[in-house]
């Protein structure tokens, strides 16, 4: 028995992705009005709702979620069949030109997918800049950026790689001498380490109860690696990502605190212009980033 495919996927996931009908209805090239039509029909022709829509907002209901990772899932494989049709024919090269957020990410994450790439399609060159350019800058600057935390730009189409988890961690050292901490007001009372992330932002295990931190560190550096090092000498307590922490929190080099308030996570997102004139090398990277995060 075959399956019916309905139509309004392609503009569903383009909603969905830009957050928004208009800066959709930009990238199809097709009228605001038009986009809408088409995702109320999608969601009659499945029985579902699929958005929540307000004036001020738009959101994924949970069968909307569902529905979007699994059909981001299913464009990617096609498109991916496509493009393995056509570098079939004829190898993939040139030059990509790649902004990313830094530190062990960059490093350790990022650049061995890159590597990979670059060994299966030989005639590609890839220039990888870890600078905090402006996100109003890049769409002239690069083929492809990647940012981690929240994206305002309009002019770019974003794809989430992955996510990660924060933690508040600091040393065994540092806890011996702190004052008590038993919600994040009391981190008033503590030395602070913090990077770019100028607000702490809490949620209480109960959903309800939330806590907002302005950070005046005693340490202010957007290295990773510097606060990172600073937190395991003592210095006071920081903010983390999983993968900067992970091995030292299982070793208790460091120690979570806090454990009944959570972090929000840290998003990592692809970013590239809306045109649809992007090249086959650049698609045929974006399908291998989407694939390899997936896999990890």
């Amino acid at each position: 028995m075959s399956t019916h495919f309905p139509e309004g996927i392609i503009e569903f996931l383009a909603v969905v992705e830009a957050h928004s009908f208009s800066k959709a209805s930009e990238q199809l090239n097709i009228s605001r009005a038009r986009v809408s039509q088409i995702i109320s029909r999608l969601e009659k022709e499945m029985g579902i709702q699929l958005l929540y829509r307000s004036t001020r907002s738009l959101s994924l209901s949970p069968a909307g979620e569902t529905f979007y990772q699994l059909a981001r899932q299913g464009v990617d494989q096609l498109e991916h069949a496509v493009l393995s049709a056509q570098n079939a024919h004829s190898s993939i090269g040139g030059q990509i030109r790649i902004n990313s957020v830094g530190g062990l990410f960059g490093e350790e994450i990022l650049a061995p997918i890159l590597i990979r790439f670059m060994k299966e399609n030989p005639k590609i060159e890839v220039e990888l800049s870890f600078s905090s350019t402006r996100e109003d800058l890049i769409e002239s600057q690069y083929d492809l950026v990647i940012r981690m935390g929240a994206l305002t730009n309009s002019n770019l189409v974003g794809r989430k790689l992955t996510s990660y988890k924060n933690h508040l961690v600091a040393s065994p050292t540092y806890i011996k001498t702190m004052p008590k901490l038993d919600s994040p007001k009391d981190l008033i009372d503590h030395f602070l380490i913090n990077g770019s992330v100028k607000r702490w932002s809490f949620t209480h295990n109960n959903g309800e109860d939330r806590y907002e931190l302005p950070v005046h560190g005693k340490l202010k550096c957007s290295n990773g690696h510097v606060v990172k090092k600073a937190t395991l000498d003592g210095a006071g307590i920081s903010r983390q990502p999983t993968y900067y922490v992970e091995h030292d929190i299982q070793s208790g080099q460091l120690v979570t605190l806090l454990p009944d308030w959570q972090l929000p996570n840290s998003d990592v997102t692809l970013l590239y212009p809306q045109s649809r004139n992007i090249s086959i090398r650049v698609k045929a990277l974006v399908h291998y980033l989407m694939e390899a995060f997936r896999i990890d």
